[in-house]
């Protein structure tokens, strides 16, 4: 994986469990549509903070079986303290080797995590091999380009301009989402089944905070790749300031659409 952007890893479990309150509906339709049912032994690769892994946990029930694998063991650590469930097991691991991890899962899942990797597929097609035949591989992206308030302003433009700019100086696909097709076909899967989603709002309850919540963990990323200081970004008044911008403009917040994509695993 290259260096991945948001490095203090307290910060970065809280700011991913505020996030799953917007993207946890989303991922949790997805799973279901993707046929994540009761019984199921699932593997979840980046599980970080482990919200996918307890939406799946929840879909499979007290038969079924899930296992995040993290490559961070402090992530892994904090994800089993706020775990309690005895269907899920964190593991500390590379995604993009899984040597550690056996095979025969009835699908694997991941949200967010191919937009970091070099080679997306190479990593399902890695992933795709611990899977049964017939099981599912599933994945869920977004397209971070994707306009995030109208109408635009140029506090939006800048603070988002700003994030897109450190992403791609970074290396980092920022929209992994329409990409997820194609890297599916690359990794030697069947074409997936596309579904797409985002959250929107408007006046006092826009989800300005959402995106507060993503740009300003990257204000470290970018200070290294040279797009803006952290103080020009002051990520401690962002979510106010986006939001007023909003509410001054009589405006609406978009999140990133997220796609998922979902195939089986073919026989041999």
């Amino acid at each position: 994986m290259t260096s991945y952007p948001f490095a203090d890893r307290a910060a970065e479990d809280e700011r991913l469990v505020a996030q799953g309150r917007l993207f946890d509906p989303l991922t949790r339709r997805l799973l279901r549509r993707a046929g994540i049912a009761p019984g199921m032994r699932v593997l979840d690769l980046g599980s970080g903070a482990g919200n996918v892994t307890r939406l799946a946990a929840e879909l499979v029930g007290p038969d079924g079986a899930v296992v995040g694998v993290e490559r961070d063991p402090a992530a892994v650590e904090l994800a089993r303290r706020r775990t309690d469930a005895p269907n899920i097991e964190y593991r500390v691991g590379d995604v993009r080797t899984l040597d550690t991890i056996g095979g025969g899962f009835d699908a694997v899942v991941c949200r967010l995590l191919l937009m970091y990797l070099p080679d997306p597929a190479a990593a399902l097609r890695r992933a795709a091999s611990h899977v049964r035949p017939g099981g599912v591989v599933c994945a869920h992206e977004a397209d971070l380009a994707y306009a995030p308030a109208a109408p635009a302003t140029p506090l939006w433009d800048r603070a988002h301009g700003w994030f897109l700019d450190a992403l791609e100086k970074a290396g980092f696909e920022r929209r992994m989402g329409p990409a997820l097709f194609p890297a599916f076909r690359a990794a030697g899967l069947p074409g997936p089944r596309l579904l797409v989603e985002t959250f929107a709002g408007g006046g006092p309850d826009a989800p300005a905070w959402g995106w507060a919540n993503v740009i300003g963990a990257t204000a470290p990323l970018m200070e290294r790749t040279g797009v803006a200081t952290a103080a020009e970004l002051d990520p401690a008044t962002l979510a106010d300031r986006l939001l007023a911008d909003v509410l001054a403009h009589d405006g609406c917040v978009f999140g990133p659409p997220m796609t998922g994509a979902w195939t089986t695993v073919p026989s041999p």
